[in-house]
């Protein structure tokens, strides 16, 4: 089990963390692929298809997770094809695959010009190959900063982007000390609840996870964001099943203010 490199108060909170972090990735490991859909070849594109996985990421907003990394698929399946060259020279036929009926994504307008956008990018600044922006073994601070150009990709979303190729889809990446949590609603609670940050603030949160564990910081994201939407709800938090109850000091009240996605 990874070591944390905390002191103090904290260390135990940290510890628990790593630890159900590693449970995660052994079982990510034993399907073989990442599951990132409930379509098997939905899902199957995001990981084998480097423009279907940065198109997933640039899709992953303001609706349920599968629903939106299925958004690739569904769109190369109304579009009868799939590749940057084609999502970039025909915007008009995306927005109309986007529109339906139905709706492939709770806002097709403005992800048509998302994606419209990142298939030009990609085009431009990586000769047509979406794997170009991480093939490189680009340092972790590098990747999320090339990730967050694309229109689109928050903090959050570069951030959850850079520990899912570098822990579940095996990119090598040079130094993942720069990894970042995400800003994410189930990470925002659980960082709060747990001591580890004071205010629900981005920079705040990504400095302290930064402390807890220097080494590889976004390590504690997805052990966070699994918790927060199985054990950590919004409302009546289920603290006596959690996985980290005994490590956790509950403190249910610090996030009783933080909302959003």
């Amino acid at each position: 089990m990874r070591t944390p490199t905390v002191k103090g108060k904290h260390s135990a909170v940290v510890s628990a963390l790593l630890a159900f972090g590693e449970e995660l990735d052994a079982v990510e490991a034993s399907r073989l692929t990442t599951v990132l859909t409930n379509n098997p070849e939905a899902n199957e594109l995001l990981v084998s298809d480097a423009w279907g996985f940065l198109a997933g990421v640039i899709c992953d907003y303001q609706m349920p997770a599968d629903r939106a990394w299925a958004t690739p698929y569904n769109l190369a399946q109304r579009l009868g094809g799939w590749s940057v060259e084609r999502i970039a020279d025909d915007p008009e036929a995306v927005h109309a695959a986007f529109l339906g009926p139905p709706a492939i994504h709770r806002f097709p307008n403005q992800t048509t010009r998302f994606i419209v956008d990142g298939a030009r990018r990609v085009i431009d600044e990586y000769g047509g190959d979406a794997a170009a922006v991480w093939n490189d073994q680009p340092t972790a601070r590098d990747l999320q900063a090339r990730l967050s150009e694309f229109l689109g990709i928050s903090q959050k979303k570069a951030a959850m982007a850079v520990e899912i190729l570098y822990a579940q889809l095996g990119v090598e990446i040079a130094e993942m000390e720069g990894s970042d949590i995400a800003y994410d609603v189930h990470v925002r609670r659980l960082m709060l609840r747990t001591g580890l940050a004071e205010r629900d603030n981005v920079n705040h949160m990504v400095e302290m996870a930064r402390r807890a564990h220097p080494d590889r910081p976004g390590a504690l994201d997805l052990p966070m964001w699994e918790i927060g939407r199985t054990w950590c709800h919004k409302r009546e938090p289920e603290c006596a099943a959690c996985i980290i109850a005994a490590a956790c000091p509950q403190f249910v009240d610090a996030a009783r203010n933080v909302a959003g996605a």
